[in-house]
């Protein structure tokens, strides 16, 4: 066979066998793309757009599983009061991971690419 052959078919080859890491990669890109909106649509972000009550209560629910009322509370606090420090303790917790996120995506602070105020 001669030289020139040779160098063509070893060239095909090098284009299969980066068409195929090619593929490898975008196939776990489209994974990692997926693995994160499952995780990050699981965590919470939905109830959003819910009126506060509801969210408090689907809290209240977590928080006691399901048990009996008087659980949430501890000696010397009424069962009313229990339950709103639970609450308090459960919304202030979630905003601090969400300012924690914000912080982790960068969100926390306004863009630095136009000297403009955006809304």
């Amino acid at each position: 066979m001669p030289a020139h052959q040779l160098r063509t078919a070893d060239r095909v080859s090098e284009r299969c066998e980066k068409g195929n890491m090619m593929k490898k990669a975008f196939v776990l890109v489209v994974l990692g793309a997926a693995l994160c909106l499952l995780v990050f649509g699981s965590c919470g972000c939905g109830y959003a757009g819910k009126a506060d009550d509801v969210v408090e209560q689907k809290v209240a629910d977590v928080i006691t599983m399901g048990s009996d009322p008087e659980a949430t509370a501890q000696m010397g606090e009424t069962t009313a009061e229990g339950h709103r420090r639970h609450v308090r303790d459960h919304r202030l917790n979630r905003q601090a991971m969400m300012e924690d996120m914000d912080a982790f995506f960068m969100l926390d602070q306004p863009s630095r690419l136009t000297e403009r105020a955006i809304p």
